[in-house]
């Protein structure tokens, strides 16, 4: 029976090292990802010098393995012989039909599948194409509530939480939401995460965090607003952040939709130019 144990923030650099973002691109499979939903998905952890595999008792599946291409094969068959019906989450086409010669079955997992928009576009330069609705939303909040916006620091975490903690509070918004949040602030430099912060005249404030999920793509992560400001916050947030980022990572990575119809509508308005399709192995 293969050991699996808790994530620790000391696993990063070997976890960072095993993941091949070619062979694995999703931002599920990230360290920072994978540490700040520990909690709400229940991950845990196995792995050796040059390999990891990761569990998730929410979805009562194992994440693609990571690392030396023979010894994740191991894995996948050794899973295949001990357990009755094990599946896998978060593997590309190739790596699925890999496993389908151990008897597995692929589906495509639409609701998992990531969005990657061009940065260049989402922070509005010239020759670079969005929908007319997302320029809408920018234009229309910066010119009836006037802000300034700039990187987020470290001495920002404590009044941000109490910020978000209170707006949460608020709306009754997602607990999920919430914990995987902080997680993310607590272990903010450890995690190499990044963001940005916006406050309008009235001294309303709002702000997005960010990672490298590869050398060419930055993964952005849940908003956050003061309960009184609109909606469109989030796309205001998304714009000012890829200004910042854009010239350094040419993708931003907006994850999945969860199968949820309005987040998706939300996704495409971010005019998408890839996305990077997650495949599930079943027995």
């Amino acid at each position: 029976m293969t050991h699996f144990r808790p994530i620790e923030l000391k696993d990063k650099p070997w976890m960072d090292a095993c993941r091949d973002v070619r062979r694995n691109p999703f931002s599920s499979l990230s360290f920072p990802c994978l540490y700040a939903w520990k909690n709400t998905y229940g991950f845990s952890v196995t792995g050796d010098e040059d390999f990891f595999a990761v569990y998730s008792q929410h979805d009562h599946a194992y994440y693609c393995p990571c690392g030396k291409k023979e010894k994740c094969l191991a894995f996948v068959e050794r899973a295949c012989r001990e357990e009755k019906n094990p599946h896998f989450l978060y593997l590309t086409r190739e790596q699925g039909e890999e496993l389908k010669q151990l008897g597995l079955h692929l589906i495509l997992r639409d609701d998992l599948s990531e969005y990657v928009s061009s940065a260049p576009a989402l922070a509005l330069e010239e020759g670079h194409h969005m929908p007319h609705s997302f320029r809408n939303k920018v234009r229309h909040f910066q010119r009836h509530m006037p802000y300034t916006v700039r990187p987020m620091t470290e001495d920002d975490l404590p009044s941000l939480l109490d910020m978000a903690r209170t707006a949460e509070a608020e709306r009754r918004g997602n607990v999920d939401d919430w914990n995987v949040l902080e997680l993310e602030l607590e272990a903010f430099a450890a995690l190499g995460m990044s963001g940005v912060c916006l406050e309008t005249e009235e001294g309303q404030r709002a702000f997005l965090v960010g990672y490298e999920n590869t050398p060419e793509e930055y993964t952005m992560t849940t908003p956050k607003h003061d309960a009184s400001l609109p909606a469109q916050t989030t796309a205001v947030l998304i714009h000012e952040m890829a200004r910042i980022v854009k010239d350094r990572y040419p993708l931003i990575n907006l994850e999945e939709d969860l199968g949820i119809s309005g987040l998706r509508q939300a996704k495409i308005l971010y005019n998408p130019v890839d996305r990077l399709n997650v495949y599930e192995a079943i027995r």
